[in-house]
């Protein structure tokens, strides 16, 4: 739908324009008229217009100004000057720029209609063009740093799956690494770093420290780095170009190894920061790197003595202690934790599939436990649960949830003869969740087109009233977003709806023969007889006149 505004002091002309346009059949246009300029730039301050009309003379502010005041808010908008013959030199310099075409006002309706049509083509043409996919392509250069950390952090906390890391992603967002070949994991923590006041100068130094160590390992190494939300920073090595056999493979955990006391005296020389670090010992395949760096996790947080300034190059001491508490277990809890994050996202977006899958593979990891005394699956169980408490905290459905399943058993694992049959009920407490997400969602739609409706039914004398814009400023809703929420809730267009509207109005009132023609008119918002008659009769194949009469005569 693109937006047109008709502007023009005579009003006779003004109103003219705006039916006609209106009533365009192979355009859905959206069409609104002001009778000054200064009305227009009113109108242009409130939204966005795609084409405008205006007459060239104007009293007060008038079509060349005008045109200045349109490039400053909407240069993309199409402006279609009404002109006389001897006015063409008044507006050859406007008619210069682009966007900007004439048209002379004895050409009649016809010719109107052609330009506003070249227009929209015009527009439609541009939104395809290379050149805003040049555009889109430059932001898309801009972003792809951003873009690249969020891949990665999706990758080491389980958010990805396994199909979506392939090479063509890798070239996509600049990753220099290679898909088909392992990794070191390391991590580094500023042991001073919570100290800091602001964000911005956390932000700034984790930045420097980047810079650092991009300094020190990058002649002999690959990378690609990013950080945390707990500000930590992470690096994900590979050797340069083609040494990925067990030889380059040592070589760079050599070359790693010996540069990390290098990299933490530069951060404590030049940036005042104590850096920790942990280097994997050993290289891991894309698929495991989530495990993996949850391993590293802990390891990090496994602080000997004060920590500070920790250089941990052997995780085999720390894994053997470790495994005395089962440490399988605490591997998987870690890894848990992206999952549950993932679960509470997809249930409050709405994202029924994901969260099926994702909930599904938290029960595959129960599959070989006996025990419903299992600690570990036990934690699970209980954080799954808490992520559906807090849900139906959040939306008051506590009570309407426990009229339809045992709600005691969510939190009491042991209510449950397996594990197998304690997700069973978790996914049916998912189903009623997201049942009762899509009823209130089609609730609130229905509300709002109720009202919508309502609205126009009430206010059809006003056209300013019933227009996509006022219609949109009334429920807070962006115009375009709307008008499809309009058409996707009643299969029907809103301006469709308005017209039939006007038309069911009408009628009923031409039955009553005290009313007259003209007062039809204004209560159904055509304004003059006139613009009414014309559209009745293209709507009914006959005048209001001789709608009455048919309707008298039966």
């Amino acid at each position: 739908m693109y937006r047109v505004l008709v502007v023009d002091d005579e009003m006779i002309i003004a109103d003219g324009l705006y039916e006609v346009l209106q009533t365009i059949p192979q355009l859905e246009l959206d069409v609104y008229k002001a009778y000054s300029g200064m009305e227009a730039v009113r109108q242009f301050d409130r939204t966005r217009f795609d084409i405008v009309l205006t007459d060239i003379r104007m009293p007060g502010l008038d079509g060349l100004q005008l045109l200045e005041k349109i490039r400053e808010r909407w240069p993309q908008c199409r402006v279609i000057f009404l002109t006389g013959y001897n006015e063409f030199s008044y507006i050859y310099s406007a008619i210069q720029y682009e966007k900007v075409s004439y048209l002379l006002k004895t050409e009649g309706y016809e010719k109107v209609i052609q330009m506003v049509e070249h227009a929209v083509s015009e527009i439609e043409t541009e939104l395809r063009a290379q050149s805003l996919l040049k555009i889109a392509q430059e932001q898309l250069d801009n972003m792809r740093g951003m873009l690249q950390n969020e891949y990665v952090k999706r990758i080491l906390n389980e958010q990805l799956d396994v199909m979506e890391i392939h090479q063509a992603q890798f070239d996509e967002l600049a990753i220099s690494l290679k898909a088909d070949k392992p990794i070191l994991i390391m991590l580094g923590r500023i042991n001073s770093l919570s100290s800091r006041t602001t964000y911005s100068e956390k932000s700034k130094q984790l930045y420097r420290i980047k810079m650092i160590a991009e300094q020190y390992l990058s002649s002999h190494v690959s990378f690609v780095d990013t950080v945390n939300e707990h500000m930590d920073l992470i690096w994900l090595i590979q050797p340069l170009k083609d040494n990925l056999d067990k030889e380059g493979w040592e070589r760079t955990l050599t070359f790693v190894k010996g540069n990390l006391e290098l990299v933490q005296a530069a951060c404590r020389e030049s940036v005042g920061e104590l850096l920790s670090f942990v280097l994997d010992d050993s290289t891991v395949a894309w698929a495991d790197a989530a495990e993996r760096f949850a391993t590293l996790t802990m390891l990090m947080n496994y602080r000997i003595g004060q920590g500070s300034g920790m250089l941990l190059l052997d995780k085999q001491m720390v894994e053997q202690e470790l495994q005395q508490s089962d440490s399988s277990h605490r591997e998987k809890s870690q890894i848990r934790h992206a999952k549950l994050e993932q679960l509470a996202d997809q249930l409050e977006h709405g994202q029924r599939m994901e969260f099926s899958k994702t909930l599904l593979a938290c029960a595959d990891s129960l599959k070989e436990i006996d025990s419903m005394h299992d600690v570990p699956a036990q934690e699970l169980y209980y954080s799954i649960g808490l992520v559906f408490l807090s849900y139906m905290n959040r939306w008051n459905l506590v009570e309407t949830v426990a009229t339809k399943i045992g709600l005691h058993k969510l939190m009491q694992p042991g209510e449950h003869e397996s594990w197998a049959m304690a997700f069973e009920y978790l996914a049916r407490v998912e189903d009623i969740l997201f049942n009762l997400q899509n009823q209130e969602e089609e609730r609130r739609a229905n509300a709002i087109i109720s009202l919508i409706q309502k609205h126009i039914k009430e206010n059809l004398h006003n056209p300013d009233e019933v227009s996509l814009v006022k219609l949109a400023e009334l429920v807070y809703f962006n115009p375009s977003y709307l008008s499809r929420l309009f058409k996707q809730v009643t299969g029907s267009n809103l301006s469709d709806y308005i017209s039939s509207t006007r038309m069911t109005r009408a009628k009923s009132l031409l039955e009553n023969p005290n009313i007259k023609i003209q007062e039809v008119a204004e209560q159904v918002g055509y304004g003059t007889a006139t613009n009414f008659t014309r559209y009745f009769r293209k709507i009914t194949h006959m005048t209001p006149l001789e709608y009455r009469t048919s309707i008298f005569n039966k």
